[in-house]
């Protein structure tokens, strides 16, 4: 009797203590500013009454000496001059392996108000040194102290002055230094959404770094410019509150809301050529639906059921082209009445649409992993080429085709008229969404698994850099 007296107390005790350790994690959890708070996410404590800031370091030279920076912890001063974490583990910075310059360092929630310091403790040694050089601490001002308004998303950016970080006495000490904040940024300029974060990062595409960012609420999925005013005028499908939301690059702001009543999911979104009318399909209840931009009111819905997950506006031929999952095929309607007009038969599960040349359009057939190419001009089916597992996005860049595989990794590059893929890039994660600069010449593709932008160079169709964004990007559009 004892010994089962023992046991009983020892589960007893085992069952009290992971209540404990329960009751523990849950509140502090629950405190949106506890260090013990994931800043990943956006659905924690009371996420939806904070604004968010996202912390980068940029390289001041790409090329310049090996130095290794620890950075151990990261805060922020507030206007209630509490200091807040916004770093929640170590960071190991290395000056000759990180990507393309700049590496994202953080990422956390805040209370609304004003912020006025940043505080860095931090162990940076040569890399060939023996011994772990004590902490240090670095204070450094924001110059215009930071407002962070509920639902905000800024970004601050550190430089670090490798070269001078060697060139004083204490080289314990790294050069550390907060970049002024870029303003009208109208061209040449990358948006790329990710809806985990409710954040929209722009991204200079002639250093590809990520140079600011935006806060969108309702997870921001697609993002299209208008055509008649490229640099004027962004528009942002959300799919949780089911919205169209107009960002003005110039003031760096959402600008407009469109509010979409009586839709299930709003999976993709199309704007006609003159910039009048959005069109928007909603995947759960099978609708398309027809937005006036002028008066923000929904002029036309029709149903066409089978699971409508891509649309795309056929200019020359004065269409919408939509792609209906379930049904294995393409729906060609009238723009302003939304009766079909043709109906394509495709392979299964048809998704990205792309038109080449005006003429030809090319359709990812996901569950069948192949391309189809369908001649308009003609009315029949070109070719059918294979490809990787599960093709999802289609774009054309400097004479090439690219298509992202998201089962098998990898992103095939096609050439119009060839039977088959020309070259096929292997990816560390599943890719979606696709932009191409033409100014710069880059192709960007959405990396879900490493929460980064791969950028491939056309000319010789490589994986050359990658741009850390600190969350899975979706939609994305250049102003150039």
């Amino acid at each position: 009797m004892n010994m089962i007296r023992i046991g009983c107390q020892q589960t007893c005790r085992l069952f009290l203590g992971a209540l404990l350790l329960l009751l523990t994690a849950c509140t502090t959890s629950n405190d949106p500013l506890s260090p013990f708070s994931s800043p990943q996410g956006s659905g924690y404590g009371q996420a939806d009454k904070l604004g968010q800031l996202s912390l980068f370091l940029n390289l001041k030279e790409k090329n310049g000496p090996e130095l290794k920076m620890r950075i151990l912890s990261i805060e922020v001063l507030g206007e209630d001059m509490r200091w807040l974490p916004l770093l929640f583990e170590p960071v190991e910075a290395d000056s000759r392996v990180i990507l393309g310059g700049q590496i994202s360092l953080a990422r956390s929630f805040l209370a609304p108000g004003y912020y006025s310091q940043l505080r860095m403790t931090t162990n940076q040694s040569l890399q060939s040194a023996e011994t772990v050089p004590d902490p240090v601490v670095t204070t450094l001002e924001i110059r215009q102290p930071l407002y962070v308004a509920k639902g905000d998303s800024h970004s601050l950016f550190l430089t670090w002055d490798v070269n001078a970080s060697l060139a004083v006495a204490d080289k314990d000490r790294p050069s550390l230094n907060l970049a002024p904040k870029l303003k009208n940024l109208l061209v040449d300029v990358a948006y790329v959404a990710c809806p985990d974060i409710n954040t929209v990062y722009m991204i200079c595409t002639d250093k590809n770094w990520v140079c600011d960012s935006l806060g969108v609420s309702g997870d921001p999925s697609y993002l299209v410019s208008d055509q008649t005013n490229p640099t004027g005028n962004l528009f942002v499908l959300t799919e949780e509150d089911s919205n169209i939301k107009q960002i003005g690059p110039a003031a760096n702001r959402v600008e407009e809301t469109y509010y979409l009543s009586m839709i299930g999911k709003p999976q993709h979104m199309a704007i006609s050529p003159d910039g009048q009318w959005a069109y928007v399909v909603d995947q759960n209840r099978g609708n398309i639906l027809r937005i006036n931009l002028q008066s923000g009111s929904i002029e036309t819905r029709k149903r066409l059921g089978y699971e409508p997950s891509y649309i795309l506006y056929l200019e020359k031929q004065g269409l919408l082209a939509v792609a209906l999952s379930l049904s294995q095929s393409v729906v060609l309607l009238d723009p302003e009445t939304l009766t079909q007009v043709q109906t394509i038969s495709t392979g299964s599960r048809p998704e990205g649409l792309m038109l080449y040349n005006d003429t030809y359009l090319y359709i990812a057939e996901s569950a069948g992993n192949s391309v189809m190419v369908y001649d308009l001009s003609l009315n029949r089916m070109q070719r059918r080429i294979p490809v990787d597992l599960s093709p999802m996005r289609i774009l054309a860049a400097d004479g090439l085709i690219y298509v992202t595989n998201y089962t098998s990794h990898s992103i095939s590059v096609l050439k119009h008229g060839q039977l088959g893929v020309s070259k096929t890039i292997s990816l560390d994660g599943p890719p979606l969404e696709l932009a191409y600069s033409t100014s710069n010449k880059w192709v960007y593709v959405g990396n879900e698994l490493t929460k980064t932008l791969d950028i491939i160079d056309p000319v010789n169709s490589k994986v050359v850099g990658r741009i850390p964004l600190g969350a899975p990007p979706k939609g994305m559009a250049v102003l150039q």
